[in-house]
């Protein structure tokens, strides 16, 4: 079989979070789509370096700070190819279509509703999903797990995953529509974590890795129409059930050592990165991270981080 096309991408951020798309030619493959601008990486070029001369020359801009995203591997019927896709938050020049093809900026809100090449739906879910994802301490006192809550959001926090296995079913939705309505009102998205009922409000649903491993049809439709799927990872198998299931991220645990289990065995960045490499969707590094780990979950394959104690008591 040929090697992958290797292709370098860009999600392009503006001042005020916008993203910047290009039109693909109508002659071309794919013609006619929006896409990541990019372009083949040639020989003797590192990723970086391709990524800049492309930017260059499709848009006439040059790119100031890049950070890595996620890599897409996918087959078309005429070709394969690999994605090697960077995030671009600062750039120098004005960007224009240099080749002549239109571009324009997009919200995120937008981009689902945008044709895309098959390949780029797991680009537009990692440029829409952050890079803290804030999973929720068991609630005690609501009032004080709320006003906590509000700090975390104050503080940038915009992913929160809605955990309190604690709670029974009415004590669980009444909650979660206040933290719902709470991360909302911040622009933030909520995901429930496999609650007994479908919560509309809600931005997604998380299975278990119990859950994950032993799909029921009851659990699946929790996940209305528009919503994330998520599931909790440990190792390759679970990743590769992840993906059967049709998830748009994951969690892949534990990274480091936590301190609730600090002698419990860990994966490491070098396995987490072979991992998260190996699949199609954004993966969040979890166990024993916080904020000061963001920049490395990124340099090892990983949309950001995941954490408990790291964000509920840090930020």
């Amino acid at each position: 079989m040929n090697e992958p096309l290797y292709v370098v991408a860009a999600v392009i951020r503006g001042d005020d979070g916008r993203i910047l798309l290009a039109q693909r030619p109508s002659n071309k493959h794919q013609g006619g789509k929006w896409e990541f601008p990019g372009g083949k990486l040639e020989v003797g070029e590192t990723p970086l370096q391709a990524l800049g001369r492309e930017l260059h020359e499709e848009l006439g801009i040059t790119p100031l700070q890049a950070q890595p995203l996620i890599k897409v591997r996918y087959t078309y019927p005429e070709r394969s190819v690999l994605l090697d896709v960077w995030e671009v938050t600062a750039f120098e020049g004005i960007p224009h279509g240099c080749e002549g093809q239109p571009v324009a900026w997009f919200t995120a809100a937008q981009l689902p509703t945008l044709e895309f090449p098959a390949a780029n739906a797991p680009i537009v879910t990692a440029a829409l999903l952050p890079a803290q994802y804030l999973i929720t301490p068991e609630p005690e006192d609501f009032s004080a797990f709320l006003l906590r809550l509000e700090t975390c959001l104050q503080a940038g926090v915009r992913l929160v995953q809605f955990r309190a296995k604690s709670l029974d079913s009415s004590a669980y939705l009444a909650l979660a529509q206040d933290v719902i309505a709470l991360t909302h009102a911040y622009q933030g998205k909520v995901i429930v974590n496999a609650p007994p009922l479908a919560i509309a409000a809600a931005d997604g649903v998380h299975l278990t890795s119990r859950q994950l491993q032993q799909p029921s049809d009851d659990i699946l439709k929790l996940r209305l129409p528009g919503q994330w799927l998520s599931a909790a990872c440990h190792n390759a198998q679970e990743l590769v059930q992840a993906a059967t299931l049709g998830v748009d991220f994951a969690l892949l645990a534990p990274v480091l050592p936590t301190a609730t289990h600090p002698n419990a065995p860990t994966l490491g960045w070098d396995a987490f990165q072979e991992l998260a490499d190996a699949v199609n969707f954004p993966v969040y590094a979890l166990g024993g991270l916080n904020v000061a780990d963001l920049a490395i979950a990124r340099r090892h394959g990983g949309q950001g981080i995941a954490a408990i104690r790291g964000l509920w008591g840090v930020v």
